[in-house]
This record gives structure tokens, C-alpha cells and sequence, in this order.
């Protein structure tokens, strides 16, 4: 990403919202190809497949939620 080096959160955050809406399938699937090390096309399409069939599934360990709960208080 040109010019990312400068960006702050807010710009960070619009540009990450754009790739979203404009490819949500290949941005879901770039997701787990970084944070599993995974390569492979078709394992990535199956687990996209599985991640929007499971609406139990988050992107985000559910952890976080915890740790944003304890925060807010």
C-alpha cells in the first residue's frame, strides 16, 4: 500500500474499509492466508465458505471480547 507508512488510524481504517466492500471474499481470505500461513486457494475458498456458513465464526479471537468488556468499565 503506497504511502501507508504515514497513515494514521482513521486512514488505515477507511482504506481497510474499503477493501472490505469492494472484494469482502479475497479480503477474508488474505486474512487468514497471513494469520495461518496458508497458501493454498482451495483450503482459503473452504474456509471462507466455512467462516460465512458459521455465523458463530468471528475473525477476531473471541478473547478480544472479554478484554473489550473489561476495558469499557
Amino acid at each position: 500500500m503506497k504511502g501507508a507508512k504515514n497513515m494514521d488510524y482513521k486512514a488505515m481504517r477507511d482504506r481497510i474499509e474499503d477493501m472490505v466492500n469492494d472484494n469482502h471474499r479475497d479480503f477474508v481470505k488474505a486474512i487468514f492466508s497471513i494469520e495461518k500461513g496458508i497458501d493454498d486457494e482451495s483450503v482459503l475458498e473452504k474456509l471462507y465458505d466455512a467462516y460465512m456458513d458459521n455465523d458463530s465464526l468471528d475473525l477476531l479471537n473471541e478473547e478480544f471480547d472479554y478484554m473489550i468488556e473489561d476495558l469499557r468499565k
